[in-house]
C-alpha cells in the first residue's frame, strides 16, 4: 500500500518479522514503522497466564476493519452502515481464525 516493497531493505525486515516476530527499525531514515514485537494470536493467552492472570477473553480490537482504509469515513457517516459494521465486528471479534486479521488484540483477564 505504501510502496515499501520497492525498497530492497523492506523484504528482509518482513522476513525477520515472520520468523521471530521482532520488527527492528534502527534506521530513522527508513519509514517502516517502529521497533516492536508482533505477537501471534496464540502467544497472547500464554503470556497473560505467565503473568499470573486468568484469561477470560481474547478479542480483536479492529478485526479486519482496518483493511477498509479510506472507506471507513464513508461507513461511519451512515448510521445504518455503521450499525451493520459494528454488528459484524462483534460477531467475529473472538473468532480464533480471524484474530490475526486485526492490527491489535485485547486480552481481558483477571487476577487468580
Amino acid at each position: 500500500m505504501h510502496g515499501y516493497y520497492d525498497d530492497p531493505r523492506f523484504r528482509g525486515l518482513v522476513e525477520r518479522v515472520l520468523v521471530g516476530g521482532v520488527h527492528s527499525n534502527a534506521d530513522p531514515a527508513r519509514p517502516f514503522f517502529t521497533s516492536a514485537y508482533f505477537h501471534r494470536p496464540d502467544e497472547v493467552a500464554g503470556e497473560v497466564t505467565d503473568a499470573g492472570l486468568l484469561v477470560e477473553r481474547l478479542v480483536a480490537v479492529e478485526g479486519p476493519l482496518w483493511q477498509s482504509g479510506s472507506r471507513l469515513d464513508e461507513i461511519l457517516a451512515d448510521p445504518e452502515r455503521t450499525e451493520l459494521m459494528l454488528e459484524m465486528l462483534r460477531r467475529v471479534e473472538e473468532e480464533p481464525s480471524l484474530l490475526g486479521a486485526s492490527s491489535h488484540l485485547l486480552a481481558v483477564a483477571r487476577r487468580r
